[in-house]
């Protein structure tokens, strides 16, 4: 065999086996899932899962945002909820709420990890972004859906539908929609 067919050949091989080994935004194909085990609820849009290979990801959910449990939440992100002590205690409360929510349903559970090909794969602390999946149905969508969360200022494919379930929420004063004022 010549060099040059000996390289393409090792070559090859190389991106065969690295291809295998690691998930990176270089290698990422429209519609990608991973499956796994939740490991960890972080908060209620934060969880850590093991993934078939072994390994674990720190998945933020896509497209939602929950208020913080770890740090202060700023309530200028929830419209309508106002920057007082009781707006920030209400939040605090249903950001405990929305992480009891995710840790009830997800904890131990299989889960499968949906990539969307409109959104980044990664957010800015490195984080996987995607749709939970678990018995069919998006967590993702359901905790807005239930006011759990809001609508992450994000693209993604089913944006149009969280905003959708987003308002139904606020109007219905679900979850963490009860903190606004006059709800």
């Amino acid at each position: 065999m010549d060099e040059r067919k000996w390289l393409l050949v090792a070559g090859l091989v190389a991106l065969a086996v690295l291809g295998g080994c690691s998930f990176t935004d270089s290698n990422r194909l429209e519609g990608d899932t991973l499956d796994g085990t939740v490991v960890e609820v972080v908060d209620g849009d934060t969880i850590d899962v093991r993934l078939s290979n072994g390994t674990v990801e720190r998945v933020r959910l896509l497209g939602i945002d929950t208020p913080e449990v770890h740090v202060a939440t700023q309530p200028d992100e929830y419209e309508g909820i106002p920057d007082t002590v009781a707006g920030r205690a209400c939040l605090r409360t249903a950001g405990e709420n929305a992480s009891r929510a995710v840790e009830d349903r997800l904890w131990g559970e299989h889960v499968t990890l949906r990539l969307d090909s409109e959104a980044d794969t990664r957010g800015g602390y490195g984080r996987l972004l995607a749709i939970v999946v678990h018995e069919n149905q998006s967590i993702n969508h359901q905790l807005v859906r239930e006011g759990h969360a809001r609508l992450y200022d994000t693209d993604f494919s089913a944006r149009d539908r969280y905003a959708a379930a987003e308002d139904a929420a606020r109007d219905e004063n679900r979850g963490l929609w009860t903190c606004r004022v006059g709800a």
